[in-house]
């Protein structure tokens, strides 16, 4: 039953979900629909005038939301959660995160009756332990009891304090706790970064969540720094948590955009992205005893590093968008079969989707083939997805649109679908989900444009829904998250 009594993101959303029926989601639908595209924000809802003011060359962007993560519940395939950031800085992070709430496959929102508190914007406070300036790489999962959890990286605007914490909502992501803190350190030598959070389905009230720590004891003469696993274990639905670091690296190495999958028989897997100061590979580890130890990788494969090279400005403007290399991973329901999807780099320096696949768990990997349909330049931050049937979903953003016009760079939404032999390139069939829209209006990082480091995609039967931001062309209201809602 829908919870009409939330208040909703706009009346404008509302108005304009009203307009369009419901698409079918039943396991059975075969007929191709126009994706269904609804705002999911608006502006801002945090408090005038909280969090920092601009300064010392940070920049805020007012009425931004970036970086969306979506869930669904395991056993109501139309509620689905999402997480965003909110006013997002030149640097690290933003004053807050939203979250919002569908109960009707992602066709209308609401945002949550109060926020998760993971920064000062958000409510945070030294008592209820969100005392911090920014927030930003959040993540949501839900969880088979339908408790949602969801994760944030919080820290102080320098980033000498820096904390893992998460959130739980019994509600299904109406309401939030106080959030619990993960990992925190004040010594600057340590840096927490990037984490997600994931339920498992097969065993209800275990939830995971996974990220990197950087142990940095670097001198003015000797390079000596460190990047490995930190992993946190509920069994009890989110409300306890233990923490340990997990996986190790050598020296001068380290590992960014982990996320953590289990398999029915057990196996968990953690997909990521390891690097040294010259390379970069996306890799995949396995461990068959809850999380105590871990295989060598799986799968390595050469990828861009994490924070450059930068995506190729098709103007060649000196304004590009910002790079995201980190992998993604997505289990099909009930099986051992694993789809991968991650950023690669061509020799001509275009950005690509790499796809891999592994039916046994994780044990062996198909050769990357590459299936975003971009006819020239780049196709930028992948997500996937895969149905209970197998079909599998990946979304990304490209530049074909671009126009002679250096000052704009029109950018579309794709999404690209494969129900059989999805290790062949040309069993992928491509759809328009919205654009063109302006990502010279999206907010300026020291290493691009923010158009999103990941979006979030989940599949509802054999239709599926993602969240993703786009420009506006307010410039009162520059930058939304959408979601569009598309056939398999």
């Amino acid at each position: 039953m829908i919870r009409r009594s939330r208040a909703s993101l706009t009346a404008a959303a509302i108005l304009l979900a009203g307009a369009v029926a419901q698409p079918a989601f039943a396991d059975d639908a075969a007929t191709p629909r126009p994706a269904v595209v609804r705002p999911v924000s608006g502006f801002s809802p945090l408090p005038a005038g909280c969090g920092l003011p601009p300064g010392d060359g940070y920049t805020l962007n007012p009425n931004t939301e970036v970086l969306p993560m979506l869930a669904r519940d395991p056993n109501r395939p139309w509620h689905l959660v999402t997480v965003f950031q909110q006013d997002r800085w030149n640097r690290y992070g933003s004053n807050g995160a939203v979250t919002a709430v569908s109960e009707d496959y992602g066709r209308t929102w609401q945002r949550s009756e109060n926020l998760p508190a993971f920064s000062r914007c958000n409510g945070g406070t030294t008592a209820n332990g969100g005392d911090y300036d920014v927030t930003t790489d959040n993540w949501v999962t839900v969880a088979p009891t339908g408790t949602a959890v969801a994760a944030s990286f919080s820290l102080s605007r320098t980033g000498e304090v820096t904390a893992i914490l998460v959130s739980r909502s019994a509600d299904g992501g109406w309401t939030w706790d106080a959030p619990v803190t993960l990992q925190r350190d004040d010594n600057p030598r340590f840096f927490n970064d990037r984490p997600s959070v994931t339920a498992d389905p097969y065993h209800p009230g275990v939830i995971y969540a996974v990220w990197d720590r950087i142990d940095n004891q670097s001198t003015d003469t000797e390079e000596n720094w460190v990047q490995p696993i930190y992993l946190a274990k509920s069994t009890d639905d989110g409300r306890t948590w233990t923490t340990s670091k997990v996986y190790d690296v050598p020296t001068n190495s380290g590992v960014i955009g982990t996320q953590l999958v289990p398999l029915p028989d057990g196996t968990l897997l953690i997909g990521m992205h390891h690097e040294t100061d010259t390379e970069g590979a996306t890799q995949v580890i396995r461990s068959t005893d809850g999380g105590r130890t871990w295989s060598a990788p799986t799968l390595n494969v050469p990828a861009p590093l994490a924070v450059g090279p930068r995506i190729p400005d098709p103007d060649n403007s000196g304004d590009p968008v910002r790079n995201a290399s980190l992998p993604l991973l997505a289990a099909q329901p009930g099986t051992q079969v694993v789809n991968a999807v991650w950023q690669s780099q061509d020799a001509d320096g275009t950005f690509h989707v790499a796809y891999s696949r592994s039916t046994d768990g994780g044990k062996k990997w198909s050769s990357p083939v590459r299936v975003d349909r971009t006819p020239t330049g780049s196709a930028a931050v992948p997500a996937v997805a895969v149905s209970r049937t197998g079909t599998v979903a990946v979304t990304y953003y490209d530049f074909r649109n671009n126009t002679p016009d250096a000052a704009t760079l029109p950018t579309d939404v794709w999404a690209v679908t494969c129900a059989k032999s999805c290790t062949q390139s040309g069993a992928w069939r491509e759809q328009h989900l919205e654009g063109p829209f302006d990502a010279r209006k999206v907010p300026a990082t020291s290493v691009g444009r923010l158009v999103g480091d990941y979006t979030g995609l989940v599949s509802t039967g054999t239709g599926f829904t993602a969240v993703y931001g786009v420009t506006t062309g307010d410039v009162a209201n520059p930058v939304d998250v959408h979601s569009a809602v598309f056939s398999g």
